[in-house]
């Protein structure tokens, strides 16, 4: 595994920024899923103790971008359309309830927050490069919707979205610009802003909906062709598996039985 160089800096901890730097290297598919990561080769790379390396992992775990597996080691996990469908729903709830909690916000703070909004937008039409997507405007997208949720006044809720967000982030570099064209996603954005300063929150949200769910979609061709890189999807189990009221399967599961089996026992009757 070649990774480029990393300039410490003495501005934040260094497991931060090693995290940060991973984090990046993982989500950009870099460094592939299924690959596996050593410590140690990262505590040399780096020039660090393996504290801090450690730490930087801890973290990667906890956004689900990796797994120890026993007697083999830490390994970046292959994506995950379960999780994709999970992320997306945490994501358009907390944005759409941000949306929600305009009504309670000071005219002034909305008005800031709105400004921000329009200043982002603008940031987009100018800098995005259709040559460097990944560069250009995926880091505007990402403010783009930290502002959005900046409108439910609590810091905590971008934080949540980024932190759960990882294996989102991996389809997101896998399909800009192509299975994502960056007009219609821009164009999307300018539509969001109009509704909201509109106050038309429910069409807000609808589109918003909408905006973020289109990933369920993309990730479907990027399957095609980085077939490797998927798990197996937990649905594509025989529905005689499914259909076991079994408390020990995984809550996607819970929601399939109470709507397929149910479906299944209406048509039996």
């Amino acid at each position: 595994m070649q990774l480029p160089r990393l300039r410490l800096s003495t501005k934040t901890t260094i497991s931060s920024q090693i995290y940060v730097f991973l984090r990046y290297q993982i989500t950009s598919a870099n460094i592939r899923p299924g690959a596996t990561i050593s410590e140690n080769e990262l505590s040399a790379h780096f020039k660090v103790s393996r504290q801090p390396v450690r730490e930087a992992l801890n973290s990667l775990e906890h956004d689900g971008l990796i797994s120890v597996i026993p007697q083999k080691g830490t390994v970046v996990k292959k994506i995950s359309a379960s999780d994709l469908r999970q992320v997306v729903f945490i994501r358009s709830a907390l944005e759409c309830s941000s949306i929600d909690n305009i009504a309670n916000l000071p005219v002034g703070k909305y008005t800031r927050i709105l400004n921000k909004l329009k200043e982002n937008f603008h940031e987009q039409k100018e800098k995005s490069d259709p040559a460097n997507v990944a560069g250009t405007f995926l880091p505007l997208d990402d403010k783009f919707h930290e502002i959005i949720c900046s409108f439910s006044d609590c810091a905590m809720t971008w934080q949540v979205v980024q932190s759960c967000k990882g294996q989102l982030d991996r389809i997101r570099y896998l399909a800009m610009g192509v299975e994502a064209p960056l007009d219609g996603l821009i164009d999307e954005h300018e539509q969001i802003i109009s509704c909201i300063e509109g106050y038309e929150y429910d069409k807000a949200k609808e589109m918003l909906r909408g905006h973020l769910n289109s990933v369920m979609g993309t990730y479907k061709s990027i399957k095609k062709k980085y077939a490797d890189w998927f798990e197996q999807d937990s649905w594509q189990a025989a529905p005689a598996m499914l259909c076991r009221a079994d408390n020990r399967q995984h809550p996607s599961v819970w929601a399939w039985q109470l709507t397929g089996c149910s479906r299944h026992a209406e048509q039996s009757r």
